[in-house]
């Protein structure tokens, strides 16, 4: 029998030690205040929120601006997230996974809620609200519209457009909403939006041309805003800002620092793709993302976009893409359709629609990091074993045993390398 090797038990125990020592300093120096410094940054948000003075919300990203480079508007005042939602008509939003509401006026979507996560891991604290209206701290909202070339200059919806419900009440995964608009020069715009179990919206922007004479040709514009930079973001090895894939430009990244750095009040500084074809842009968190999915085949111009802040006015970001010269012939009707993705970052979840849908890339909305040949894997099989034991801690025992049993053959070399220098050991200490 070989006999135990009491330095390698000595070895082991310590290890031990020094890993729990690791994990305690860890979670008493860091993560504990870390947690608290969160729970009073939320705290302070609520007490803002209710105390804020009640003003009448500015909008933002216009699409009847002039046709260039987009300027998202930034809001002074603030109001509490409930009297702007009360501001308006809305159409509610009703699914398993999210709560929230569409403004008639605008036609925005900028009331959402995440309904299977919650602020704390205490299931009664608030569900995670991911978009918010204009004039709101932190506004977050998407929108849709279009765009008049220059030297032609009908009358399009835009951002204080007040839209008709065509049909409703209520957007569910089984029952789409409809709205319309009618500018009177013979234009008619119908917007469609659907949406299924999960995250993802799919909107079709309808022109009908009833008017005669000559096609009227439009651009077409999609944006998600943002007012205001998240506290707690920018941090170095978290995948946070503005991020897309656009046609052969690949991955695209913009921190909120980094396009704003060196900015004077006021300044603004876009990054610009021409003519991209294929891949989608938006914002992610380290857990949560909103992002445009255009039609794969269709040419665009794309943008991301910083204002930085001036006085008591709050810095703003915006990404978009314009879709250019669509022709609607007199007595036709032209539809431009295009996905937005506004959720949480569920790796199975957004691997289906990469799959369904056929958008590029869209799977790097996760952040695999620099070593994602092995994270990427390792997730893979904590996942299936977590699904296959039914607990995430079975699941971790388990990959620790399949990890080992792997490297067991390389182990046991190194073993028998320590075993046989240690056989030497009595005569080299001689030869010294």
């Amino acid at each position: 029998m070989q006999k135990q090797d009491p330095e390698g038990q000595k070895n082991l125990i310590l290890a031990i030690v020094l890993s729990m020592a690791v994990l305690i300093g860890w979670q008493y120096f860091f993560a504990g205040p870390k947690l608290k410094q969160e729970q009073e940054r939320r705290q302070r948000e609520q007490q803002s929120q209710a105390g804020a003075p009640n003003a009448v919300p500015l909008p933002g990203g216009v699409p009847g601006a002039p046709n260039t480079a987009p300027l998202p508007a930034a809001v002074a005042a603030v109001v509490p997230r409930e009297a702007a939602l009360a501001s308006g008509a809305r159409v509610p939003i009703d699914t398993p996974s999210l709560k929230g509401s569409i403004a008639l006026v605008g036609g925005r979507i900028d009331d959402l809620v995440l309904t299977k996560y919650h602020e704390q891991v205490d299931p009664k604290s608030p569900n995670i609200v991911l978009l918010s209206p204009a004039g709101t701290k932190n506004a977050f909202y998407a929108e849709f519209g279009w765009l008049a070339p220059a030297g032609i200059q009908p009358k399009l919806p835009d951002a204080a457009t007040v839209w008709t419900l065509e049909k409703g009440p209520t957007l569910t995964p089984a029952a789409p909403v409809t709205m319309a608009f009618d500018n009177g020069q013979g234009l008619v715009f119908r917007r469609t939006y659907s949406i299924d179990a999960d995250y993802m919206f799919r909107i079709e922007d309808q022109v009908e041309n009833k008017a005669g004479g000559q096609p009227v040709v439009l651009d077409h514009r999609a944006l998600i805003s943002r007012h205001g930079t998240p506290e707690g973001q920018d941090i170095y090895l978290l995948d946070e800002g503005m991020i897309g894939v656009l046609g052969d430009k690949e991955y695209q990244h913009q921190k909120y620092s980094a396009i704003l750095d060196k900015l004077k009040p006021g300044d603004n500084r876009d990054v610009k793709f021409d003519k991209v074809t294929a891949g989608w842009l938006g914002f992610v968190e380290k857990y949560w993302a909103a992002a445009l999915i255009p039609d794969q085949k269709t040419p665009l111009d794309a943008f991301m976009f910083g204002v930085q802040k001036n006085g008591g006015v709050q810095e703003s970001y915006e990404v978009d893409y314009i879709q250019r010269g669509v022709a609607v012939a007199p007595g036709s009707i032209q539809t431009v359709s295009q996905n937005l993705f506004a959720g949480a970052k569920v790796v199975g979840l957004i691997n289906a629609y990469n799959e369904k849908l056929g958008i590029k890339k869209f799977d790097l909305l996760v952040d695999w990091g620099w070593f994602h040949f092995i994270t990427k894997p390792m997730y893979w099989l904590l996942s299936n074993l977590s699904k296959l034991l039914g607990n995430y801690g079975l699941a971790v025992l388990a990959t620790t045993v399949i990890v080992k049993a792997l490297f067991f053959p390389l182990a046991s070399k190194s073993y028998e390398s320590m075993a046989k220098m240690k056989k030497l050991q009595p005569e080299m200490e001689a030869l010294r």
